[in-house]
């Protein structure tokens, strides 16, 4: 196994288990589950035109649909997905210590 395989799998590793422990803990699955489908539709989107338009391109190791693999696709929603629940912690935080 290659360092870059190995790499990204330790990331899609984390990411997969750091969605999981939110949806756990979080009471709205449903909008969560949202936001996870909706970064990995807007994440596919922008893949498929770069890969598209010649800008990059991915290792045939992966599924891939139109040349974007699905973990990647699915890495971009689940770092959406993390990235909102960050923002309305801190948010939290925030509103406590002006309180």
């Amino acid at each position: 196994m290659s360092d870059t395989l190995l790499i990204w799998s330790g990331i899609f590793a984390a990411l997969a288990a750091a969605y999981l422990v939110i949806l756990y803990r979080e009471k709205d699955r449903k909008l969560y589950s949202l936001y996870f489908i909706f970064g990995m539709v807007f994440g596919f989107y922008f893949d498929a035109v770069s890969v598209a338009e010649g800008y990059y391109a991915y290792p045939e190791l992966f599924v891939n649909i139109l040349g974007v693999p699905l973990a990647i696709t699915m890495a971009e929603g689940f770092s959406v997905a993390i990235t909102i629940r960050l923002f309305e912690f801190l948010r939290k935080c925030v509103k406590f210590r002006q309180s």
